[in-house]
């Protein structure tokens, strides 16, 4: 981590492993006059500065100047943990602070506390991650709508069409339920696995397959039987086997956190479950009365899913938890410690550190976060070009997630819980302030509300009048997906795609994106995911490590980076842009569009260039 200018200068080592020495320089202007007696204040989230430890930090004679005063000291953490600091030093005799102020970027010297805080992550020296997760790529499926195959008679008239339209109007009594099947099934999933690796897939994340009431499945029923509409355990095991043959690991999506009401459990083993009134009234999921939480502190909680894991672990390689922030610490440690190694991913949609300042990543809990901040990042300059959002998030995720989770952490540009990727980036109600947790948060415009009251039917209506992509906007669609898909498979982390994305795929919100899988595909679209797959997994050794990534160069037209021996060129401007590298005669690897000069970058386009 470096921070600073010419009068004053930081740079420590962050994120850090316990027991491992943080080794922190301040390079000091004399211009400000005689400084001495530094400290550097720590603290832990929650406590005073300085109320942990701190460390003083030395001159260094042989590195100063007459100009320059050059200081540095030595710490050491023995328990993992966020941790902020400043420093506190006596200057001309007068007691003054260094912090940084993210608004500048520069560090400044205050009397008292008025901007930030630096940051360090402190993770456990024994965190490892699954190394076959790491330089692939993930293939999200929605499993209802990806693709149906030899459908058994006896359930026909229960799914509609592939061509059907999702219902997304109210039922009878109100409740926006989207409940229609189309019947895709692990047969379907099988089917499609010589296409799912076509794009260089190495990873497959499955939505649930309990039996459930509801098509999405997130209100298990039965955590024991497949749902019949998706088939059987023998299916499963049939998937995995083909699957893992192709050299493609399988991640099932489990919802541990609630289940639904009308699973047998809440009745044949209530202390299972939390209840607002004993025995009468259960808690619920957001105040969702078809999904009853779980107690997740009685032993029953425990002793049933410690059966469940071991049962799934036959069959799957890891493991998606559901609204894992509402899964306690010790229930996180719990899984993992029964998981046997399987690679455990968590739905966090926060910074994974300071989101919500919880222990997912100090390297006995989760392996690696949905890292939708990179998407977030993503989204906010490919479409707005606001460079200082874009390199505020991704810097600080690189600075405090620890590499092995970095590594594994997984790069949402749309899921089934988002629009995809043609309506962020070019549809209406987005979000750019960052004031807004999400790019996507289009319902939290009050554009929906009336008076205090959310409208949930005008907002679906205009959804539904507005499910497509305008002709005039198409072309500038395809050309951003590209840049946004070029930035999402070079960054740190595990690119994600969501089934239908590398077709074209559009919508906004739930049920509108998860249509059924295009019938008419997007070829120009589908062939530049191959292209970047195919890139990803020929130098997957460099992707499979987070620490060579470095920002050269970021403006609101053009973002310069590099990977290894690989340098990226974006230009998310809609004119030429002037380049020093000699495009036409460099070791050209892969581009979003055709180079035809030599020293110019197209419009709205990405070039990878080897050293």
């Amino acid at each position: 981590m470096q921070l600073g200018n010419k009068m004053i200068f930081i740079k420590y080592n962050s994120p850090i492993k316990t027991g491992e020495t943080m080794k922190i320089t301040l390079r000091l202007s004399n211009s400000f006059g005689f400084a001495n007696d530094l400290k550097v204040m720590f603290n832990r989230y929650g406590e005073a500065p300085g109320g942990e430890k701190n460390c003083y930090l030395v001159y260094n004679e042989i590195f100063s100047t007459p100009t320059k005063s050059v200081f540095e000291g030595e710490v050491i953490f023995d328990s993992p943990g966020y941790r902020t600091f400043y420093i506190e030093l006596k200057l001309n005799n007068q007691t003054k602070k260094i912090e940084y102020n993210n608004q500048t970027e520069e560090l400044v010297i205050v009397d008292s506390f008025e901007f930030n805080f630096f940051e360090q992550f402190v993770y456990l020296a024994s965190f490892k991650t699954p190394n076959w997760v790491k330089g692939g790529i993930m293939y999200q499926i929605y499993v209802d709508t990806f693709c149906a195959k030899d459908i058994p008679e006896h359930l026909k008239e229960k799914v509609v069409s592939w061509e059907t339209y999702p219902k997304w109007r109210a039922d009878e009594d109100g409740e926006y339920r989207n409940n229609q099947w189309y019947g895709g099934n692990l047969k379907g999933i099988i089917a499609k696995l010589p296409y799912i690796k076509s794009l260089g897939v190495t990873v497959i994340y499955l939505t649930p397959v309990f039996k459930s009431p509801s098509s999405n499945r997130y209100d298990i029923e039965d955590y024991e039987e497949i749902d019949e509409l998706v088939g059987t355990w023998e299916d499963y095991e049939k998937l995995s086997q083909k699957a893992n043959k192709m050299g493609i690991k399988l991640v099932q999506d489990q919802v541990f956190n609630h289940s639904s009401s009308e699973n047998p459990l809440l009745k044949e083993n209530p202390d299972m479950y939390d209840w607002e009134i004993p025995y009468s009234k259960p808690k619920c999921w957001w105040g969702y009365e078809n999904l009853v939480e779980f107690n997740k502190y009685h032993n029953r909680y425990f002793e049933y899913f410690t059966k469940i894991t071991i049962m799934y672990l036959k069959y799957m390689n890891g493991f998606r938890f559901d609204v894992a922030d509402n899964l306690p610490d010790h229930v996180l440690k719990y899984f993992r410690n029964i998981s046997n190694g399987a690679y455990l991913l968590g739905e966090v949609w926060k910074n994974a550190i300071t989101g919500e300042y919880r222990g997912f990543l100090e390297g006995d809990e989760l392996d690696g976060v949905m890292n939708y901040q990179f998407g977030n990042s993503i989204h906010r300059y490919v479409r707005w070009g606001n460079p200082k959002n874009y390199k505020d998030i991704v810097e600080n995720i690189c600075n405090l997630y620890p590499p092995e989770a970095l590594d594994v952490s997984p790069i949402f540009l749309s899921s089934h819980d988002t629009p995809r990727i043609p309506n962020i980036l070019v549809g209406n109600f987005m979000k750019e302030s960052l004031e807004f947790e999400n790019v996507w948060d289009m319902e939290k415009s009050q554009y929906w509300y009336d008076g205090d009251r959310f409208n949930t039917e005008k907002f679906r209506k205009w959804e539904f009048d507005n499910d497509f992509i305008p002709k005039e906007k198409q072309e500038l669609a395809i050309k951003l997906q590209k840049i946004a898909v070029f930035l999402q498979y070079t960054l740190p982390g595990l690119p994600s795609i969501f089934a239908g994305d590398e077709v074209g795929a559009t919508g906004y919100k739930d049920p509108f994106n998860r249509k059924p899988f295009p019938s008419k595909i997007n070829k120009d679209i589908y062939e530049f995911y191959v292209k970047m797959g195919e890139f990803r997994i020929q130098n997957r050794k460099t992707f499979s490590v987070s620490k060579n990534f470095k920002i050269f160069e970021i403006s609101d037209k053009k973002l310069i980076y590099k990977r290894g021996r690989f340098l990226f060129i974006v230009n998310r401007s809609p004119h030429e842009i002037f380049i020093k590298h000699n495009l036409k005669k460099s070791v050209f690897v892969v581009s979003t569009e055709e180079v035809k000069k030599r020293h110019v970058l197209p419009a709205y386009s990405a070039v990878v260039i080897k050293f």
